[in-house]
């Protein structure tokens, strides 16, 4: 499988714009990919750009592959609800750090235990899950 993960929109000047993205994501859709996966820190995040405020960033992007590849949709996915509603704007969803927190996360959400999901990685759960200082400085 071949894909491409993109970073929709960047703060800097003269960084990436929704405009460049939706022209990219128009071009890549044409390509021989297997997918796309739109990086985002939260699935419901809204463009910086004027024109592009009236829907998430992820629901622009997915109107505008328009069914020709996958997309895959993440960003702060922590329940049930939230890859629910990410799934409403993308085929795949993918769970980061969620999953190191509590590797049991698919079983329990499928299985109807969202209650037991561990949330917050506590000192104590670092050693039996085998978590190293860099990975405790990502999920910050």
């Amino acid at each position: 499988m071949v894909g491409y993960r993109f970073s929709p929109e960047e703060y800097e000047e003269p960084g990436i714009k929704m405009a460049d993205t939706i022209y990219l994501v128009d071009k890549l859709a044409d390509k021989e990919l297997d997918y796309l996966h739109i990086s985002l820190g939260d699935y419901k995040r809204v463009s910086v750009s004027e024109e592009y405020k009236e829907k998430s960033i992820m629901q622009y992007i997915h109107e505008n592959i328009n069914g020709r590849l996958p997309l895959i949709g993440v960003g702060d996915v922590r329940t049930k609800e939230d890859a629910e509603n990410t799934l409403e704007n993308a085929e795949l969803v993918a769970v980061g750090r969620t999953l190191i927190i509590d590797p049991h996360w698919t079983s329990k959400v499928l299985e109807g235990k969202e209650d037991t999901i561990r949330r917050v990685l506590a000192d104590q759960d670092r050693e039996e899950l085998m978590i190293g200082n860099s990975i405790v400085e990502f999920l910050k």
